[in-house]
């Protein structure tokens, strides 16, 4: 627990120094401390994937903020004093929430110490072996040619499907089309793996293809970029979990970081089309006309796309006039809902009082949805049920028998979580649906059997699986110890 209390020791010596500079430095050191944890632990996991994202967003951003005294956003936009007091505050209350998430991602493999502990049991006892043969990958090749027309017609609609009743819901189904090509991208490499074959090999860049290309129309269908770079995150870990005993942070972080400045430029020509975006040269698609070195640092400053952090300083200023409490967790899985159906239903799934925006499309995090929600000790609390059902679904995954599904709800799951840092409750529980739901159904399809053991360890077929399986080694140091112990 040296990881914790050395974060709260980094928020007790803040609050004492108040709005000095260092107190920037310190909770910034303090919200590393906490992912460092989980780096070390070597296996990537979502709580650890939440806090990647927590710390770009409101440590790196607030180092950025005390640098270069960019306080932009603050007064032009929020309207509120370039105050080195609120800057300070906000960095302290946002940490606090990191360390209530981060405890709480503790709490639930020591509730289930014994759950999670059977479920490896039942690992050990099971293997999924692969069972994918030639008439299967061409199944899965006809559903990618067979979707790619839909989404052509849907990025024929343009930007403005999001518009109509129907449209709402038709926007959405672009992340099912393109988790069912992951799923069928992680099959068919997995089977180029075990045996490489000119025929497999072909399939392989077919598959890979009709996922590209898919993946691009997306961008035709709306501006955000997680909408359609989600997939070929999830892809990516999904494959080398198919490849590797563990799957580092390494293999999250790096990429992230490297292609910050491109991510930087597709942000700034969010607005341009497809073919407009083919006109530009490479150091405008790449850098957005900058250097690579300016690139990298102006990545956090208020003109890009790391301003949770100024618009969560605008909320631990603002006096809302109301607070939903605990209907924002109720509304959850009421969101589908029809607006026909229910009249009143909030537009655009808000129900907190937004209004410090002063009707600019920023969002204070998770963390900031939270303190509109019911205040600071509110947030708090929240943060910490959110960590311990991150930390759950976590461990239920990790102790799944190998197979395609774990390893693409591994994925997802993960680079969802980066998401679950920005975005409201609700976005995030139907992101994560609509990637898993095409991924269970066409794990289903492909084999029903194995289906049973991912969830309930019904089956026992009588091979062995390896013993070394795929769990955090100190991450979560209780439930990790027994397991290190028992190899």
């Amino acid at each position: 627990m040296i990881y914790p209390c050395i974060t709260t020791f980094c928020l007790i010596v803040t609050w004492l120094l108040g709005s000095d500079p260092l107190s920037v430095w310190l909770l910034a050191l303090g919200q590393l401390i906490l992912l460092l944890r989980h780096i070390l632990s070597g296996q990537l996991t979502a709580v650890g994937a939440f806090l990647f994202m927590s710390f770009l967003f409101f440590g790196m951003r607030a180092i950025y903020l005390v640098v270069e005294d960019d306080y932009e956003l603050f007064t032009n936009l929020f309207k509120i004093p370039a105050s080195p007091e609120i800057l300070t505050n906000a960095v302290w209350w946002a940490t606090a929430g990191m360390l209530l998430f981060y405890l709480g991602g503790e709490l639930a493999p020591y509730l289930h110490r014994s759950y999670f502990s059977a479920r490896r049991v039942v690992l050990h006892n099971l293997i999924l072996p692969p069972q994918v043969n030639t008439t299967m990958v061409i199944f899965l090749l006809t559903y990618q040619l067979a979707t790619l027309p839909l989404m052509l017609f849907l990025a024929g609609q343009g930007r403005s499907l999001y518009g109509s009743a129907i449209g709402a819901y038709l926007y959405d189904l672009p992340m099912l089309l393109q988790a069912g090509h992951v799923f069928a991208l992680v099959v068919i490499f997995e089977r180029w793996l075990r045996e490489h074959k000119t025929n497999r090999m072909i399939a392989l860049g077919l598959s890979g293809i009709l996922f590209l290309i898919i993946t691009w129309q997306m961008r035709n269908v709306t501006m955000f970029r997680g909408f359609y770079l989600t997939g070929i995150m999830v892809a990516g870990i999904a494959m080398l979990t198919r490849m590797q005993r563990r799957v580092s942070f390494f293999w999250l972080i790096l990429p992230i970081i490297l292609l910050q400045p491109p991510f930087r430029a597709l942000g700034a020509s969010r607005e341009l089309s497809n073919e407009e975006i083919s006109k530009l040269s490479w150091e405008e698609r790449l850098f957005g006309g900058k250097t690579a070195m300016e690139s990298y640092w102006s990545f956090y400053d208020s003109k890009g796309d790391i301003n949770i952090l100024d618009t969560f300083a605008a909320a631990t200023v603002f006096e809302p006039e109301k607070r939903p409490y605990a209907l924002s967790w109720v509304y959850v899985p009421f969101h589908f809902v029809p607006r026909a159906l229910w009249a009143s239903k909030p537009e655009k799934g808000i129900l907190q009082d937004i209004r410090f925006a002063n009707g600019a499309p920023y969002s204070p995090g998770i963390t900031g949805f939270f303190l509109l929600d019911g205040g600071f000790l509110w947030m708090l609390g929240c943060m910490a049920l959110v960590g311990y059902l991150v930390s759950f679904v976590d461990f239920f995954i990790l102790t799944m028998p190998k197979s395609y599904l774990r390893c693409c709800l591994l994925g997802i799951f993960v680079v969802n979580a980066m998401f679950l840092t920005r975005f409201y409750l609700w976005q995030s529980f139907y992101q994560i649906l609509y990637a898993a739901a095409p991924c269970i159904a066409l794990a289903w399809y492909l084999d029903r059997r194995p289906i049973l053991a991912h969830f309930g360890g019904l089956h026992r077929p009588a091979l062995p699986l390896s013993s070394k399986g795929n769990l955090p080694n100190s991450s979560y140091p209780k439930l990790a110890e027994s397991i290190l112990k028992s190899r």
